[in-house]
């Protein structure tokens, strides 16, 4: 079974919710300009310059290495499983993230038409590919479901 606790995408969610909570308050905040000071106002135009001004902390690479994490633990599996596709601009950051995190290995699963790509992007990153593999996930969508073998391929980061 895989640590429930990973101190780098432990950091990344307390992260997030501090931009989530933020970009709360701005869109409150926006409210109450248009409430109090109306669509013209030079507090709205500012207001639309901090908001353009603030961006998502992190790319779609890491964002989907956080998602592969927080799922597999979700299905009780023992190790992280990557079951979407990362396009050409996300993989690099995919692949970083899991380092960071400490991991050595992942398993791909996904079996989208474009799965070469990513297969030889990762290899691109330096990951080996180790072999055809299965993994036994556990997901309770309408109450308990017995686990279930996915097939996949283990690559070492």
């Amino acid at each position: 079974m895989m640590n429930t606790t990973n101190t780098y995408f432990d950091n990344l969610y307390r992260i997030g919710c501090e931009y989530e909570a933020a970009r709360a308050e701005r869109q409150a905040r926006k409210k109450q300009i248009i409430d109090t000071l109306g669509w013209d106002s030079e507090e709205l135009k500012a207001w639309y310059k901090e908001d353009a001004a603030a961006k998502f902390p992190f790319s779609q690479g890491i964002s989907k290495a956080f998602r592969a994490w927080k799922s597999s633990l979700s299905r009780s599996e023992d190790e992280i499983e990557m079951d979407d596709f990362l396009w050409e601009g996300e993989v690099h950051d995919f692949v970083e993230a899991l380092r960071e995190a400490g991991f050595s290995s992942f398993v791909y699963t996904n079996q989208s038409t474009a799965v070469m790509d990513n297969l030889h992007r990762f290899a691109a990153e330096g990951c080996r590919l180790e072999g055809l593999c299965t993994i036994t996930r556990q997901e309770n969508r309408w109450g308990e479901e017995e686990p279930y073998e996915v097939q996949g391929i283990r690559f070492s980061l």
